[in-house]
């Protein structure tokens, strides 16, 4: 990839043909257009690899698909869905699609578009979702304030556990921390091992640990809040503002306190939006030297993070919607690319039932006799990048100290037979005097 280049994937408001363009972050050459789709719903735009683009239509009940290099959408695969979607996410692998619509989220195989489960445990709207960097769990966060983490080998294949036991549905985690709407999600690196980011219309950006589900730092700014991004390391949190400043605070300066007010003087904020206009999606550059924010008032704005001073605006023809940031190779976008054929067939609308074909098979190359047994283990060989003498040493004198406890514990053994036997003597000599 010698002609690798940073492209944001960039989607707006407006009302004409374009449903997302693409732009070369550091030339701002257009890369690409992809239209037909309509307007792009905020948090409704993602990624398979560099292959396939996803848009949920703002005002209609679609999912649209556009291969990378095509300006057209998906031939033969039109994705109809129960109503219109508040918030999309995929897994890394393309193998599973989440959509939110109203409080419910719907659960589809993407390869066979078999619908597998549909989850209803937000009160209110789902505003985002998004997908852990593994894949293995998803969050969700809605207008009631609530943060819910999903295991999703359980919302593919829900337990039937009957009427008395608990709910395979139900979330892994259930943060209830926020008072208002929740408007953005960020999760970390490391799975369920990762930290989890929110915020909202009430001012609050909390850090969750999601290996123990526990809240670590709630910091409070003057304003409500409307996107979330973190570097690759977490040592930098950006927060984009209602009034369209984007501030930045730093998690190795955070004081050992549950719950921080940001103080005016503490405040380092990107200025150059229009006030008053919400900063509604943020993205950083592969190398976070540079930041991407996009708002209500049609503008892209590219920072310096260091400096915080603007490199750049970019005008656009509607409200900013989403923006995702890829290293690409200009090539990907030519006609002779080749995408992987992944959809078979149509998003069903119901769930599909279970056939016989729902099973895993085993190849079992020999037989066992005896049942599951756990490996017998040889000690007296020696592990690989250790020295031989050093081990069978250690054996040595483990087996060792073992003999000498043996030998110590038959010694009191025996003293306490010769105790016992005495005490014995003593009482039938004291009963042959008596009689």
């Amino acid at each position: 990839m010698g002609d690798a280049v940073e492209a944001v994937f960039i989607s707006t408001g407006s009302e004409d043909n374009t449903t997302c363009s693409v732009q070369d972050l550091r030339t701002g050459t257009d890369l690409m257009r992809y239209k037909g789709g309509g307007c792009a719903q905020h948090h409704g735009l993602e990624m398979i690899g560099l292959n396939y683009l996803f848009a949920a239509n703002a005002t209609k009940p679609l999912i649209h698909v556009w291969p990378i290099n095509k300006q057209e959408q998906l031939s033969g695969i039109r994705y109809v869905v129960p109503g219109r979607v508040n918030a999309l996410a995929i897994t890394p692998d393309g193998a599973y699609l989440v959509a939110a619509i109203q409080e419910n989220i719907y659960l589809w195989h993407l390869n066979t578009g078999r619908m597998l489960n549909t989850i209803s445990k937000h009160y209110q709207a789902v505003t985002c979702l998004r997908f852990t960097d593994n894949g293995e769990h998803f969050i969700s966060g809605g207008k009631d304030g609530a943060v819910l983490v999903w295991d999703l080998t359980f919302a593919c294949a829900p337990l039937d556990t009957g009427s008395g036991g608990q709910d395979s549905n139900e979330p892994l985690y259930s943060f209830n921390d926020h008072g208002l709407a929740v408007t953005d999600l960020y999760t970390g690196i490391g799975g369920i091992r990762s930290y989890l980011y929110t915020v909202s219309l009430d001012r609050c950006c909390k850090v969750y640990d999601l290996c123990g589900g526990h809240l670590l730092l709630s910091v409070v700014f003057p304003v409500a809040l409307h996107s979330v991004v973190v570097n690759k390391l977490e040592t930098s949190v950006y927060v984009g503002s209602g009034e369209g400043k984007v501030y930045v605070f730093h998690m190795e300066n955070t004081p050992r306190m549950t719950e921080y007010h940001l103080e005016e003087e503490e405040e380092q904020a990107f200025v150059g939006h229009t006030a008053g206009k919400a900063i509604t999606c943020l993205a950083l550059n592969l190398s976070a030297t540079a930041l991407v924010s996009g708002g209500e008032d049609n503008q892209v704005c590219v920072w310096d993070v260091g400096s915080r001073q603007l490199i750049k605006s970019i005008p656009q023809n509607g409200a900013v919607s989403n923006l995702r940031i890829r290293l690409v190779s200009s090539r990907i976008f030519q006609p002779e690319h080749k995408q992987p054929e992944m959809f078979v067939d149509s998003l069903k609308r119901m769930i599909s039932p279970r056939d016989e074909n729902d099973h895993i098979e085993l190849l079992m190359t020999e037989e066992y006799h005896k049942g599951r047994q756990s490996p017998e283990l040889d000690f007296t060989l020696s592990v690989p990048g250790t020295d031989d003498e050093l081990v069978l040493k250690f054996l040595s004198l483990y087996m060792k100290n073992g003999e000498e406890d043996d030998e110590e514990a038959a010694e009191d053994e025996a003293e306490a037979e010769e105790d016992e036997s005495a005490e014995e003597e003593v009482e039938s000599g004291e009963e042959e005097v008596e009689s």
